[in-house]
């Protein structure tokens, strides 16, 4: 990535009341070129605030972006926005520390905010609204059981020689 694509704060621009930053980062700033599952659509928007508070640096603030995710129910593609209203990191001041790059942990919170299994918007009567299947009739994946003999044969291990009963 190039320093375009990263969130930078001079920690010399830190004031003894708080300093505000408010910007944009391009979408390569999520740097998921080549990802089958998330695709960056718009830029990285930040408003932040960071002061000096106990020796470290606290950021705080929100931030927002708009991803196309594959829909977990009908594997079409659907845009969506991505909203952190409580980005909040504290950062040790480092003797020599000049710059904050704030970039992997923007990332980081945005991928954490993204669901496991994410799906499009469904209308009334639960069709996806991409593609029109009825996703509502699609069962969950429920884990099953694990059969007896499964169990038995770890009864039958002894962890402190090693060995099996």
């Amino acid at each position: 990535m190039e320093a375009k694509d990263h969130l930078l704060i001079p920690v010399a621009r830190i004031s003894e009341d708080g300093s505000s930053f408010t910007g944009e980062l391009p979408p390569e700033a999520m740097d998921l070129e080549g990802d089958r599952f998330i695709r960056p659509k718009g830029p990285i928007r930040y408003d932040l605030r960071a002061e000096i508070v106990s020796g470290q640096i606290l950021v705080q603030g929100t931030v927002e972006t708009e991803l196309d995710l594959l829909c977990a129910a009908c594997a079409d593609f659907f845009s969506t926005t991505i909203r952190l209203s409580s980005f909040l990191h504290a950062y040790a001041i480092d003797p020599g520390l000049e710059v904050l790059d704030l970039t992997e942990d923007l990332r980081e919170d945005i991928l954490l905010e993204v669901p496991h299994y994410p799906r499009g918007r469904l209308d009334e009567l639960g069709c996806c609204m991409v593609c029109g299947r009825d996703v509502s009739k699609q069962d969950e994946p429920r884990p099953t059981e694990a059969p007896p003999e499964t169990w038995a044969a770890l009864d039958k291990l002894n962890l402190e020689d090693g060995s099996s009963k």
